[in-house]
């Protein structure tokens, strides 16, 4: 679905602010008025309409977007128009999509507001009117929503996630994560513009809400990892363990990269609901070397499942974001595990959400 125009938002507002006003029988004499800043009025629109013949009246101001930082200003013109109206005013700012978070700040203002997705809140002292249709921006593309998460971008976010509190300066930060300062740039930028982060003045940036950048994450850029192998052992026990930590001193041997992953490091750290099976990343030059050491067998469905899965890297910087899990295993990072889980299943998602709170949680608690 294409992006939504702030002249599409000039022209749609009224008929659908229109619409919802005479939808109520208690709402009479509906007049709108459309013409931007006519007569130095300094607002977008104005509606008037009365409730038992009492006049009840609309400022309007409208946005091209609704996230909060492009909402300030509109709060601020609007607060500024009430202060100097006489009679039952009301502040209402429409956008394409107004979020959940934009929402908030809103309602603590006093404020309404009026969406193209079908969210809308307009309160008067004798007129409720709230509809909420949408928590998720219709009007994004699909390339839009998970950019954020594409696998430079998602290097610098595990990093940001794993010490929330820090400032970065972007060189640093680009240093760091062998990103270009540019990449870094525009992830500050889309970070700030969603209040997820804040700048200051010569102290870089930090992450302000990991919660909401990790939700986001869940819900719109998320990946599942690429099988490169699967397969199945007869080795179980202590014979697979130590058959797994020959594969890691094999690999370090040739001075390659192996870590287990997903439910194999959440079972060994914060165990939830026992799932089959091991789960690797693995280099491909390292691959084989599962096969000699596990002696797996090809997968085959109509004869018995997989037990080990081997996926392969979307980017190198999984390597740098780790887990020790004893003297001979190395493991994903808490976040890289959180994303993992989630992409195997509802009980994945039970699985991540216990890890979110138990290892996810305390580790930003350590930051404050």
């Amino acid at each position: 679905m294409k992006s939504t125009s702030a002249d599409e938002v000039a022209d749609a507002w009224a008929r659908l602010l229109r619409h919802l006003l005479e939808a109520s029988p208690i709402v009479k004499n509906v007049a709108i008025d459309a013409a931007p800043n006519r007569d130095g009025k300094g607002c977008d629109g104005e509606a008037e309409f009365t409730i038992d013949g009492e006049s009840h009246r609309l400022i309007i101001e409208c946005k091209s977007s609704g996230q909060p930082r492009h909402l300030r200003s509109a709060m601020s013109q609007l607060d500024l128009q009430i202060t100097r109206s006489t009679g039952l005013t009301r502040g209402l700012v429409v956008a394409p999509f107004i979020s959940p978070a934009s929402r908030a700040m809103l309602a603590e203002n006093d404020l309404g507001w009026l969406d193209l997705a079908g969210n809308a809140r307009i309160v008067f002292p004798r007129f409720h009117l709230e509809i909420s249709k949408a928590d998720r921006d219709p009007f994004a593309t699909k390339r839009e929503q998970r950019s954020l998460f594409f696998p430079k971008s998602a290097r610098l976010l595990k990093l940001l996630l794993q010490q929330p509190r820090l400032s970065w300066k972007v060189a640093d930060l680009a240093a760091k994560t062998e990103v270009s300062i540019g990449q870094v740039s525009n992830v500050r930028r889309a970070l700030i513009e969603r209040e997820w982060a804040e700048a200051a003045a010569g102290e870089g940036f930090r992450l302000t809400q990991p919660d909401a950048l990790l939700d986001a994450w869940r819900d719109d850029g998320l990946w599942a990892p690429r099988v490169a192998l699967r397969g199945h052992t007869l080795k179980h026990g202590r014979a697979l363990q130590t058959a797994i930590e020959e594969v890691f001193a094999d690999v370090a041997r040739q001075g390659s990269h192996v870590l287990l992953a997903s439910h194999s490091v959440a079972r060994r750290v914060a165990p939830y609901a026992r799932t089959v099976g091991e789960f690797f990343y693995a280099a491909p030059d390292t691959v084989l070397l599962f096969t000699f050491r596990l002696q797996l067998s090809p997968f085959s469905p109509t004869e018995r499942g997989e037990n080990v899965t081997i996926f392969h890297p979307s980017d190198e910087g999984l390597w740098k974001e780790t887990m020790a899990l004893g003297p001979k295993l190395q493991g994903t990072g808490p976040i890289q595990t959180y994303l993992d889980l989630l992409s195997t299943g509802e009980r994945g998602r039970e699985a991540a959400d216990h890890w979110r709170a138990e290892k996810i949680h305390p580790l930003w608690a350590k930051e404050l």
